[in-house]
């Protein structure tokens, strides 16, 4: 009997697949490079030729990018190659002619970026050194700065735990993982993973969750004080506001109530 998991992975290649024509996979009812393409040609100018050189600023720019010599070894070593219009390879080519052509950058920044797993096999296998990984977390971390729709689209579902990151340091509790007042960023097959969790639970050996089902929401007021100003003074604050302004509030709150001016 197929696996739930193999049934998901099956109607995904297959949603994909029923946009993939002659002319190549399609967005909003164009194909890929097309509406890329579009997306720049409509964009603020002033903005693509910042994004260009935020880039090349990075201090992680040196050593993520070298010379792209067009072998493909990256893209053979990319899982999400396998499933999605995403090459590494790509990523490259786009970041080496940015200089003279920066809409080639705000193109992927609307949609092709965020498919990139982060796993960084293509670091791992390119003969030039370079970091396609990288620089997308470069790039993503730009467009989370500037508030492009595709990352306010990309980080919505993750609004708790942006939160709980940001005021806590850690990312996911047990406590998420409960059958009562579902956490609705997991979606909705969550209900079904969730639905025997408790047996589950119960027939692990050992008391693993025996009081710490919510330990990581309680943090030292001194270590939650230092993290926050560490993000205040870094800058994280007002770039995630741009694009998750509902959460930033919260943080600012909770930043306030420990006594981070």
């Amino acid at each position: 009997m197929e696996s739930a998991f193999s049934m998901s992975i099956s109607k995904k290649v297959s949603r994909m697949l029923q946009r993939l024509n002659e002319d190549g996979w399609h967005y909003g009812g164009l194909p890929g490079l097309q509406w890329e393409a579009e997306n720049a040609r409509n964009a603020d100018r002033e903005l693509i030729q910042e994004i260009a050189k935020e880039l090349r600023e990075d201090v992680r720019f040196e050593e993520f990018y070298h010379a792209c010599i067009n072998c493909g070894n990256c893209t053979s070593k990319c899982p999400p190659f396998r499933l999605v219009d995403f090459e590494p390879r790509i990523v490259v080519q786009k970041v080496m002619h940015s200089k003279d052509e920066p809409e080639l950058l705000y193109q992927m920044m609307d949609q092709y970026i965020w498919s990139c797993f982060q796993c960084y096999s293509c670091w791992e296998v390119c003969p030039a050194h370079n970091n396609p990984g990288g620089l997308v977390a470069i790039l993503k971390e730009i467009a989370v700065k500037h508030g492009l729709n595709s990352a306010k689209k990309a980080l919505e579902p993750y609004s708790k735990i942006v939160y709980k990151i940001m005021t806590t340091g850690t990312q996911i509790t047990p406590d998420m993982h409960t059958t009562i007042a579902l956490f609705k960023d997991w979606g909705p097959h969550k209900a079904e993973l969730a639905k025997n969790i408790r047996a589950e639970r119960a027939a692990v050996p050992v008391e693993t969750m025996a009081g710490v089902m919510d330990k990581s929401w309680r943090v030292d007021e001194e270590t939650m004080k230092e993290l926050m100003f560490i993000e205040k003074e870094a800058g994280v604050f007002d770039a995630v506001e741009k694009t998750l302004k509902d959460v930033t509030d919260m943080v600012r709150d909770t930043a306030k109530e420990a006594g981070v001016e």
